[in-house]
């Protein structure tokens, strides 16, 4: 499968659109429908900023590459990182056609970092004290959230979940993003949200929290992954429809569960290294992200100071 122009699809095999659709075919074939659905918006963008049915891969120089990441910010609003992981496909698709110098590595964008939301435990009391419809979207939405908010789960390996991996205290599984197998604790309260949906779905190779199942129409790698993203963006709806009910004024998203998790574990003592394996990371950089403090904690290592702790 090529990638397709609305106006028509170029012919020469030097042509960047014919890398871009050999390129989208692979990872249509990998099941990686993230980098595929990236990559796609990529060659669109650049496809209408050009106006062109063909872009021969020489054309791809400074001066075109400029007034495309203008045109990223400055008409279609992209932000900062969305524009750096636009470049980022076109400079792989260079690299990947042996262009010597690649115009993208003389741009210099780089990823600006971002304020990661968390909770504070009585915001996320203020959700779970929310009065909702048993068994409707929202509540569902919810329960998965808590579930985040206590293991410390991507949203995709709680999507993932089968019933299989839940034995004995613990939730057992492979993580979708590093391929590491991981074992999570269960609390009392995950336990409890647990039973609720054992009695509906309950066999072994049925997943924990169906909401996948509504969007998958194959078993397929590359269409479960889509299917995973559709039902990510079903959540991030509801959890925003939370946050405002409960009056939390936050950019509430199932990243927010993770980032809370690692957050109250830090502002609890526990040690960048304990919440590195709870996170399931292979390397204690990636878990430092999360070592900033709750200001609660941070009150109390400065007053130890001054009772001479």
């Amino acid at each position: 499968m090529l990638f397709k122009l609305p106006f028509g699809r170029p012919k020469k095999a030097a042509d960047f659109f014919v890398l871009g659709g050999a390129r989208l075919e692979m990872l249509q074939q990998e099941g990686r429908y993230s980098c595929y659905r990236n990559t796609r918006a990529t060659l669109h963008k650049l496809a209408r900023f050009t106006g062109r049915h063909a872009l021969p891969v020489k054309d791809l120089n400074t001066a075109l590459l400029e007034g495309f990441r203008d045109y990223l910010t400055d008409m279609l609003g992209n932000s900062h990182n969305t524009v750096v992981e636009n470049f980022k496909v076109i400079s792989q698709l260079l690299d990947e056609a042996h262009v010597i110098p690649n115009p993208c590595k003389g741009l210099k964008l780089t990823r600006e970092a971002t304020e990661r939301c968390f909770l504070q435990e009585d915001e996320l009391q203020r959700i779970l004290a929310l009065r909702l419809k048993a068994g409707s979207e929202i509540d569902l939405a919810r329960d998965i959230f808590y579930v985040e908010c206590r293991t410390g789960l991507r949203i995709s390996d709680l999507l993932n979940l089968r019933w299989d991996g839940v034995s004995d205290g613990t939730l057992r599984l492979k993580m979708q993003k590093t391929r590491r197998r991981v074992t999570v604790p269960i609390s009392a309260g995950v336990g409890a949200v647990l039973e609720k949906y054992r009695t509906l779905f309950s066999t072994p190779s049925t997943r924990v929290f169906p909401i996948v199942d509504r969007f998958e129409t194959h078993n397929r790698s590359f269409e479960s992954d889509r299917a995973r993203v559709y039902a990510t963006a079903r959540i991030n709806l509801q959890l925003k429809k939370l946050a405002k009910r409960a009056g939390i004024e936050k950019n509430v998203s199932t990243h927010t569960g993770r980032h809370t998790f690692a957050t109250a574990l830090i502002g609890k003592g526990a040690s960048i290294y304990e919440v590195k394996e709870l996170l399931g990371h292979h390397d204690v950089r990636v878990t430092q992200v999360y070592a900033h403090l709750l200001d609660s904690r941070k009150r109390e290592l400065v007053e130890c100071l001054d009772a001479g702790i």
